[in-house]
């Protein structure tokens, strides 16, 4: 670790230590708040991750059907409000810019203002079950509400007067929902939801299908190839995968690349692979929405995937597929960490069961 980060690490948990004395919130019970009582909600949600964004919509929803007289907003990444967009149960979207803040503290100063003048009663503090943000935390507490919901334990709990101990045995979109759990007789278990325009989806199939020589009867599947680290399944892997799909069934497969695997679709040979790549995350939503199956490693269009109902396989290097992979054995499913060539067939197999219910 440099020495910048450390000092930086020990900065913070300093200032933790000096706010832990100046802030003394007391804690309530969810037992004080009157659900139909409540009209105004502001859920804070800064992290940048896509799948983390994707797997908190349940709590929009939860949330909006146990206070239903609620007003929700929402104050997301600025690199993610698409998710955001067109999504029925959200009032209006604030957008937190990480890196404008930083070069302009007065723009910050006046997001603040803004929500402060809403008057939320409740301020859901949705970070990582993990581990609060303090960051996160912070804006709840700047949005003035009297009941400000979150996770226990990390640096942002500080800021919460009604903390939640998530079960980490469950799927990550079920712990999320834990945080509205608590103010309703019946335990939420909702699915992660985004939303594309219908009209778009429609434009895109046919500009598929004009693009690469396709009739109505052929369905695209397409395989996103990147991931981080060691989440990344080899290339070869999806190459040799992709040939077997374009032998062994009648789908027509798709390599799809975003901006982190450019150097990948630069070295690809496009004579024998039919790709595209993707640097806009609607334009990407879009497609994804468009595909009659899609296949994807441990990472943001995974999620958005099984969000817009596609029948989704994922492949997962770790074992934490029960956290965040998605099997109905139907028209989604889990590939667990094996051999690749294992891995392959077992892919195929799932597709398989996914064509027998496809129209």
């Amino acid at each position: 670790m440099s020495i910048g980060k450390s000092a930086e690490r020990f900065g913070k948990k300093v200032l933790v230590f000096i706010l832990k004395i100046i802030i003394r919130s007391e804690e309530i019970s969810p037992d004080k708040i009157i659900p139909e009582n409540i009209k105004r909600i502001l859920i804070v949600h800064q992290d940048r991750r896509i799948g983390n964004l994707i797997l908190s919509t349940p709590l929009i929803e939860a949330a909006k059907q146990i206070f239903a007289n609620a007003a929700i907003d929402i104050l997301a990444a600025k690199n993610l409000k698409i998710l955001c967009d067109d999504n029925p149960l959200l009032d209006s979207i604030y957008i937190f810019n990480h890196r404008g803040f930083i070069k302009n503290p007065f723009k910050l100063i006046k997001l603040i203002s803004s929500l402060r003048k809403n008057n939320y009663e409740l301020t859901i503090e949705s970070s990582n079950p993990a581990g609060t943000s303090f960051l996160n935390g912070w804006m709840t507490y700047l949005s003035k509400a009297k009941y400000r919901i979150g996770f226990a334990g990390g640096s942002g709990a500080i800021f919460t007067n009604i903390h939640v101990n998530p079960d980490r045995t469950k799927h990550y979109h079920l712990m999320k929902q834990e945080l509205v759990n608590s103010f309703s007789k019946e335990n939420y278990d909702l699915k992660p939801k985004i939303f594309a325009d219908k009209k778009e989806t429609e434009l895109q199939i046919n500009t598929l299908k004009s693009n690469f020589n396709l009739n109505d009867s052929e369905k695209i599947i397409g395989l996103w190839i990147g991931a981080r680290n060691e989440k990344k399944w080899n290339i070869e892997n999806f190459k040799t995968l992709y040939q077997k799909i374009k032998l062994e069934t009648k789908l027509f497969p798709l390599l799809i690349f975003g901006l982190e695997e450019e150097n990948d679709y630069q070295l690809l040979n496009k004579a024998e692979y039919n790709s595209l790549r993707f640097d806009d995350l609607k334009k990407l939503k879009t497609f994804i929405s468009a595909c009659s199956i899609f296949i994807c490693g441990d990472t943001g269009p995974l999620h958005f995937s099984f969000s817009l109902g596609v029948p989704t396989i994922g492949i997962f290097l770790q074992d934490n597929y029960g956290t965040y992979g998605y099997a109905d054995g139907d028209k989604n499913f889990i590939i667990k960490p094996a051999q690749p060539a294992d891995m392959i067939e077992e892919i195929l197999e799932s597709i398989n069961k996914i064509k027998s219910n496809l129209k």
